[in-house]
């Protein structure tokens, strides 16, 4: 499975945190399987699996869930973006989406 296939079948799940859960599996696998593109897949995986630590035992509304949904969709097509790119751009778009993901998303 390839990252625009995880990040598809994430777009078209709900919101709910067993949503998020498949995200961040997904993720940490293809690291194993692309090695080379590891740090794109392990930044999803690790906001996906805040999300879910934060969330997963609690009721949720549906504000904050599409909210975050929202932001990891933005950040899923990044890396889509970056996994075509050369290098350079490549690190471009990771720092990019590190740099919102620590000073702009508070909420997981």
């Amino acid at each position: 499975m390839t990252f625009t296939d995880i990040a598809a079948r994430f777009e078209q799940s709900g919101s709910g945190s067993d949503s998020f859960k498949a995200l961040f599996k997904s993720a940490f696998d293809l690291m194993k399987e692309d090695p080379e593109n590891a740090a794109l897949y392990f930044l999803i995986g690790v906001a996906a699996k805040s999300y879910v630590r934060v969330y997963e035992d609690q009721a949720v509304t549906e504000e904050v869930s599409e909210r975050a949904k929202a932001i990891l969709v933005g950040y899923n097509r990044k890396v889509i973006e970056a996994l075509a790119a050369e290098p350079a751009r490549r690190f471009e778009l990771l720092s990019a989406i590190s740099h919102d993901y620590e000073w702009q998303v508070a909420d997981f």
